[in-house]
Order: structure tokens, then sequence, then C-alpha cells
């Protein structure tokens, strides 16, 4: 019984250990620091790519919105579609219709998911009763996304990054890291005032 007990305890410190790597966030940026600091007043965030993309996207977009909005700089996030099933050029000129001084543009690298079961507590209740140990299998869902991040002003690439994200979908405050990481970096190569 002991040993079971001490094999049990060792798979659920491995699992904890293997939970708590996640979110694995790489913002690799282009080293390009401008000379002084843009002061943008309306920037135009858009981005495409497939189911998963979108609702990345509009979770990381909500989160830069309130980032750029403590700057004082208005943010309208549009997402253009699919580029295997609609024409995302003719959005993005669409989307453009709304005055901006700088578009930051998301292009998805790649996309992955993957159910992965995990044994983990189960909540006591009525049940617990049935139940020799307090474990069951609970399944997360976990994602990588890959994307291109671009600014750009007119035709210049003011500044770019390729972003790399592994998370598990339940944790949502994943998004709020990556928005300092992005405004973070931006500062730090004078895209934004400090």
């Amino acid at each position: 019984m002991r040993a079971l007990l001490l094999s049990l305890s060792a798979c659920l410190l491995l699992l904890v250990n293997a939970q708590a790597q996640l979110p694995v966030i790489r913002l690799n940026p282009i080293e390009k620091p401008l000379d002084s600091a843009k002061h943008y007043q309306k920037i135009l965030i858009v981005g495409e790519g497939d189911m998963q993309a979108h609702m990345f996207l509009d979770y990381l977009s909500a989160q830069l919105i309130k980032g750029f909005n403590s700057r004082r700089i208005e943010c309208k996030y549009e997402y253009l579609g699919d580029s295997k099933k609609v024409n995302t050029h003719a959005a993005l000129e669409k989307a453009k219709a709304w005055p901006h001084d700088a578009i930051l543009q998301f292009l998805p690298i790649g996309t992955e998911s993957e159910d992965v079961r995990a044994l983990g507590l189960s909540r006591l209740g009525p049940q617990a009763a049935d139940n020799i140990l307090p474990l069951r299998y609970k399944t997360k869902r976990h994602l990588q996304n890959d994307f291109d991040i671009a600014l750009n002003e007119n035709t210049e690439n003011i500044w770019f990054s390729r972003l790399t994200v592994e998370m598990i979908m339940d944790k949502l405050t994943v998004f709020k890291r990556l928005r300092q990481l992005i405004i973070a970096d931006m500062e730090r190569q004078h895209v934004l005032p400090d």
C-alpha cells in the first residue's frame, strides 16, 4: 500500500511540474531601435488565420488595446479571416478605411492543438465515497500559436517580431503577459514612448 501511495505521489509531482512549465512564450524581435520614439494616435490591429488563431488574436488584441489605450493610443481590431477561405487582402484594404497612423499585423506561421489527459485531483462531492483515491483524469487543451508580428507605418516596417506561445487554453492570464512583453519591447526600441 505504501508503494502505491508513493508512486501516486510521484506521478502527481511530475504532473504538477509539467503543467507548471506552461505557458512557454518566446518573443523574438528584430533589433532595429529607432532614434526617437514615435507618437502614434491610432493603431489598427489586424490578424488572420484559422479558428484557433482567431480565438487567440481576439484575446490578445483585447489586451493590446488596453495597453495602448493606457498610453492614449486609440485602437481598433479587425479579424481579416482565414486566407484559405476568404480574400484577406481585400479584407485588409477594407479595414484600412479606419483612419490610422500604423498597422500592427499578426500573420500566422502555424497553429497546433492537442487534447492532453492528465491525472489530477477530483472535487469532493456526493460520489466521493465511491472513490478510493480522490484522483481522476482531466482533459486539457494544449495550444501552440506562431505568428509574425509587424508594425507598419505606410509602407515602412517600424517593428517586427516572431511570437511563439505554448499554453493551456484555460490559462487566460498569458494574454496580459504577452501584452506586457510586446509593449515593453516596443518601448525599448523607441517605437512607443516610455
